[in-house]
């Protein structure tokens, strides 16, 4: 198949696009960051303006501004996805998947919380917002458009990109000999993506495209769930973390201001994968198994 892919010098395009074309894809990139060849190369601006005339099986709408965007930006976000669609028509395109966030369900919580496909929308970031109204997008022009539309709703990100905020977390972990962790660590619920998993997942919608064609959405996310200190723990070269005792952790959560902060951290939140392996058959590995692939 042919498949286009915005976005594609992305921490997660640059790994994704050799693993399509190592299926016997073949990939036309197009990205802002990148200088046009008119072959398999192509700026934004030519998908924009519906300068690319070739034909394409499916699009992956990757692209987007930054997962840490402001809250005035946002509908530079959605216009963003609004000119991928528009350009749909010169590839004569009418499959496309998009990547979107599990922060459109909202944020981390101190209490335990798992979000299915059914459970109420509420972002709190720009970043889910702004995602969020894409997907609102996609669903209210597919009509029009005939277009078929796959929604993936993904947590963070484990891959071998170093510029992710778990990456920078993952490395700053590893430059000192020392590192403090609160005892909340060892007990929180966090989903993450690992990028064996959803190579699976993209194995198998591309050998299947009626998944397309179904116009679901999908949770995307590892089987089962890992804590913050299991998660460091298992990609720490160094020393063990310095689990701090729990009086500490007493006092700084008991101050709002460093107690938000923490929350970003500390805070569970937990996707549902349920309905992606009913009914696409996927089997998934554990995050834990997956920290020994990524960063063995």
């Amino acid at each position: 198949m042919i498949i286009a892919v915005t976005g594609s010098s992305g921490s997660i395009g640059r790994e994704l696009i050799p693993f399509l074309e190592s299926l016997g894809h073949n990939v036309l990139k197009v990205s802002s960051s990148i200088v046009s060849d008119g072959e398999l190369n192509f700026s934004f601006d030519q998908l924009k303006n519906k300068s690319i005339s070739q034909y394409v099986d499916i699009l992956i709408h990757l692209a987007s501004l930054n997962a840490n965007l402001d809250e005035e930006k946002i509908n530079q976000e959605i216009q963003l996805t609004d000119d991928v669609l528009s350009g749909l028509s010169s590839l004569q395109c009418k499959k496309l998947i998009f990547f979107s966030t599990a922060k459109v369900y909202g944020d981390n919580a101190f209490e335990d919380v798992i979000y299915s496909e059914s459970s109420s929308l509420d972002p709190v970031c720009s970043y889910g917002k702004a995602k969020l109204g894409c997907e609102q997008l996609i669903k209210s022009k597919s009509p029009s458009l005939e277009l078929d539309s796959l929604i993936l709703r993904l947590p963070p990100v484990l891959n071998q990109s170093t510029d992710t905020n778990i990456a920078k977390l993952i490395n700053l972990a590893n430059r000192d000999l020392i590192f403090p962790t609160f005892i909340e660590g060892d007990t929180n619920k966090r989903s993450f993506i690992s990028f064996n998993n959803l190579k699976t997942i993209m194995s198998y919608i591309l050998n299947n495209t009626d998944v397309i064609e179904r116009n679901e959405i999908y949770n995307v996310a590892d089987e089962g769930f890992i804590s913050l200190n299991e998660l460091l723990g298992k990609t720490r070269r160094k020393k063990p973390l310095l689990v701090l005792p729990r009086i500490v952790s007493y006092i700084f959560f008991k101050i709002p201001f460093i107690r938000n902060l923490l929350l970003k951290l500390y805070g569970n939140f937990v996707l549902d994968n349920s309905k992606l392996k009913r009914e696409l058959g996927v089997t998934l590995t554990s995050t834990s198994k997956a920290l020994s692939i990524i960063y063995k």
